[in-house]
């Protein structure tokens, strides 16, 4: 069983680690984030940009209407909050063809936790594979995901996973 069939199917039993982590020198790279507007506030040291908002680390991408980013005394993020109609976010999974792709209304990145929750309409996808949810946690470090329905319970989990093509089929 391939990487990403794996992914999906310990996402459909939601009991097993999956093979999902991000390239491991994403995190060591700089921050660039562009917006059509920003406010600074270095007393609550956070930022908010506001207005077609990129955000890129590495091979991370976040693209939403607008962003909070909490920083830590560092000045490296320890917080960022997207929200838009939808966010989006894309990043590259190490030994795999296909980037992870996600998009919710909103998205909170966890730095301390190494934790990404995409709320509500919520859906990640991986080449042809997708499931979606009213929340869905990915947890970078243990490379677990956790999917389900948010406070509201509008929506069950779904999942759609594409087979493999057998050897004589490619």
């Amino acid at each position: 069983m391939n990487a990403r069939r794996a992914l999906l199917v310990a996402l459909a039993l939601l009991v097993r680690p999956v093979p999902l982590a991000a390239l491991e020198d994403d995190e060591r790279q700089p921050l660039h984030i562009e917006a059509d507007a920003v406010e600074l506030d270095e007393r609550q040291a956070q930022s908010l940009y506001v207005g077609n908002v990129d955000v890129r680390q590495g091979s991370m991408r976040i693209l939403a209407d607008e962003v909070l980013v909490h920083h830590r005394p560092d000045r490296r993020p320890s917080k960022i909050v997207a929200v838009g109609n939808p966010a989006r976010y894309s990043q590259r999974v190490e030994g795999e063809p296909n980037e992870v792709r996600g998009r919710a209304q909103r998205m909170e990145y966890d730095a301390e936790r190494d934790e990404i929750a995409f709320i509500d309409q919520a859906v990640l996808t991986q080449g042809q594979d997708s499931f979606s949810s009213d929340r869905i946690v990915y947890h970078r470090a243990s490379a677990r995901v956790r999917a389900g329905a948010s406070a509201q319970g509008r929506e069950r989990v779904k999942i759609v996973i594409h087979p493999e093509p057998a050897p004589g089929d490619r």
